[in-house]
């Protein structure tokens, strides 16, 4: 069993996706053929990362919609137990809500900060190419949610007030800058990147003999979430060496944040943390 993983943002494998597809497939089969699973996570539902992860080859478990869902292909499943109920080819780990029940609270929510709130769900296929700025073929696999509802981030509202209304709710919200885009999301309560990432460590640290540690890095734009998972294994597990690497500068700027010239891909540049057998978490 492994005892070595790779998380990384989706869109941190989609930067590269196009102009070196050929070259991050070898890379990610090389990984794959040392036992190293490489982990997506992403806010993106499952139709939108499955044609993706078959070009790549990716076999590994994935995190989708903001940590809400946790998807393990039936045929490469390294847990026992599983995580997760069988549905179809994957066991599925719901750490969220029901679609419909979110596109409901996402109404209930618009009603009580008296503020419309236009979701994806809301949009055609044609306004949701132009107002997320996608081709025809990702609407449509966009609008295939399962857990969460995505929605066009009021300016009007004060982000406390959204988010308060939302907890009150039964829900959670992860609110998005106009940098990072015109879309917020609705999530259930148990839903996050964190949390998320945190069930597969506990899963894939079940299976390995005690005493064994477990070598774990974690790859994104999000330094807030690497902060707080380093925070969890630096504190409270002793058998997981954690590091997190931030995909580009920007916001607060870790010990060990990357440059934009950093040589080779997200995946190459991660890669020597887990051979040096010691990562060094983030300060």
């Amino acid at each position: 069993m492994t005892n070595q993983i790779i998380f990384i943002a989706f869109e941190g494998l989609l930067s590269g996706f196009d102009a070196e597809r050929e070259a991050l497939t070898q890379e990610i089969a090389q990984l794959q053929a040392r036992d190293i699973p490489v982990i997506v996570f992403t806010d993106r539902d499952r139709a939108e990362v499955e044609p993706i992860r078959e070009q790549l080859g990716l076999t590994a478990p994935f995190i989708t919609e903001s940590g809400s869902g946790i998807f393990t292909p039936v045929s490469h499943n390294p847990f026992d137990p599983a995580l997760g109920e069988k549905d179809g080819d994957y066991y599925v780990e719901i750490l969220g809500c029901p679609y419909v029940q979110a596109r409901a609270g996402l109404r209930v929510i618009a009603n009580v900060i008296s503020h419309p709130l236009k979701g994806f769900g809301d949009f055609t296929v044609d306004q949701l190419k132009r107002f997320a700025k996608i081709s025809e073929e990702v609407a449509h696999q966009a609008k295939a949610r399962e857990f969460s509802e995505p929605f066009m981030t009021p300016k009007a509202v004060e982000a406390g007030t959204l988010t308060q209304a939302a907890e009150e709710m039964g829900f959670g919200v992860v609110l998005r800058s106009p940098e990072e885009g015109r879309f917020s999301e609705l999530v259930g309560a148990g839903a996050g990147i964190v949390p998320a990432i945190q069930a597969l460590v506990a899963a894939y640290q079940n299976q390995l003999p005690e005493g064994e540690v477990l070598q774990v890095v974690g790859v994104s734009d999000h330094a807030d979430d690497l902060n707080a998972l380093s925070q969890t294994y630096r504190q409270d597990h002793q058998s997981v060496h954690w590091a997190g690497l931030v995909m580009s500068p920007g916001g607060e700027k870790p010990v060990n944040q990357l440059s934009d010239d950093a040589p080779g891909s997200w995946l190459s540049v991660a890669l020597p943390l887990l051979s040096s057998g010691n990562p060094s978490p983030l300060a």
